[in-house]
């Protein structure tokens, strides 16, 4: 009787102990946090990210833009993503090469792009990320070019502190451009 409830405190010890290592990684899914309507609300939020980073593209472009509205711009654009030297297509050459973030934003500056972004879809949520993709269409000197673009959308946990309180805040973070 002595080794049977050895044994039953043993198992259970031992199920106890790999429940909770397979549960702290999953904490920090998306899936383990938020329920699919709420998913849902956050790909719409980051659809508006992804339209608000084009428009501030386009207001950067713009020669008229003063120079302090252009500082303010760039840190708002660095702001959606998680580096400034996340990869992206330079969707103004026919070439579309990868660049880092902070070369396109150079790259446009004063050179009056208007870019619009339409037909979004977003994919199935994998653990930490989903991916958008969309329609871009680029407009310089009455040239227009429209190509499809896929853009990682990252979401995850970041602790922020308001005060003396720190909380653990989910953030939409724009990833990667690819065509």
């Amino acid at each position: 009787m002595r080794i049977t409830t050895y044994y039953i405190v043993f198992l259970l010890t031992s199920f106890f102990s790999f429940g909770q290592s397979v549960n702290s990684p999953a904490t920090k899914s998306i899936k383990a946090n938020f329920t699919t309507a709420s998913v849902k609300a956050y790909q719409e939020s980051a659809t508006l990210k992804v339209e608000d980073f084009y428009n501030y593209l386009t207001l950067l472009s713009n020669e008229t833009t003063s120079g302090p509205l252009k500082s303010e711009i760039k840190t708002s654009i660095y702001s959606f993503f998680e580096t400034e030297n996340v990869n992206i297509i330079d969707f103004t050459t026919d070439e579309k090469p990868f660049i880092h973030l902070n070369k396109i934003i150079e790259k446009i500056q004063n050179k009056n792009y208007t870019f619009l972004v339409s037909d979004f879809e977003s994919s199935i949520v994998a653990s930490d990320y989903w991916t958008m993709q969309y329609k871009l269409t680029v407009i310089q000197n009455n040239k227009r070019v429209k190509s499809h673009y896929f853009q990682n959308v990252k979401f995850k946990p970041v602790l922020k502190s308001f005060g003396t309180t720190k909380k653990e805040v989910w953030t939409i973070l724009l990833g990667e451009i690819e065509q």
